[in-house]
């Protein structure tokens, strides 16, 4: 039997198909010793061929999670309480695997996914060309937990990062332009490449303090996680260059 590939998505809707035909198949059950088993036999080949489905989304995502096999053929089901029961197991079964669909991050868009291809490549050519590793090391794990899904994680590494090289190099990100810190004045009698640099991670450091607010509503996006770590590996490979590496210092 050939079986077309399907999306989580998908496989949660025909989930949620099954429970409710089996929620309805149950209720409208007769109060009797015996009825006819064709519907329930309907019931059970639909969740077999879903969890089929879900067998091949479990292996793809890594998911720990096994649903039942319940199978009618060789059994005897005219009783309407064992009907009952197994439909109930159907239902919970369908649960068990919406659960566990529900739970995988939504699919990336192609332009997310292009964008996710570029940070990793930019990613590998910075490695290793950093004074200050644990920049690097915090941008792996970054990527690690945007991958996973887990987008506020990656967002707090990153944001991590940009607030951290803020303070360090350019002062405080929501300082007024008018009245420059010391490390700013320096910075401006500097080249005017390095000048950028802090133009940028004020910008980058005044979106990543958003999801170091005390309001705890606030939760990042995909993109938005996305977004921090792209600025995130800009500042290292900005940090990385030469020149870049040789203004710091000079103003330090």
């Amino acid at each position: 039997m050939t079986l077309m590939v399907r999306d989580a998505d998908d496989i949660a809707k025909e989930f949620e198909s099954i429970k409710e035909l089996s929620k309805q198949l149950r209720q409208s059950m007769p109060d009797s010793l015996f009825g006819p088993t064709e519907e329930l036999g309907i019931a059970v080949e639909a969740y077999k061929i879903a969890k089929m489905h879900f067998a091949h989304i479990a292996a793809e995502q890594e998911l720990k999670v096994y649903l039942r096999d319940i199978e009618t053929k060789g059994r005897d089901y005219s009783a309407v309480y064992k009907q009952k029961a197994l439909l109930r197991d159907i239902e919970a079964e369908c649960d068990k695997g919406i659960e566990a669909l529900r739970s995988l991050p939504a699919a990336r868009s192609e332009a997310e996914l292009e964008q996710l291809a570029r940070i990793k490549n930019q990613l590998v050519e910075l490695s290793g060309a950093q004074s200050d590793v644990y920049g690097e090391l915090h941008l792996t794990e970054a990527l690690n937990e945007y991958e996973r899904g887990s987008y506020l994680a990656s967002a707090l590494l990153s944001s991590r990062v940009l607030l951290y090289a803020v303070d360090l190099f350019c002062g405080d990100a929501e300082a007024d332009p008018e009245q420059s810190t010391d490390v700013d004045a320096e910075m401006q009698r500097g080249e005017n490449q390095t000048t950028d640099v802090c133009a940028f991670l004020r910008s980058a450091g005044t979106k990543a303090k958003v999801f170091f607010s005390i309001d705890l509503t606030v939760l990042p996006s995909s993109s938005d996680a996305l977004s921090l770590l792209s600025d995130a590996i800009k500042l290292l490979s900005l940090l990385s260059s030469p020149s870049e590496r040789g203004d710091v210092s000079q103003d330090e």
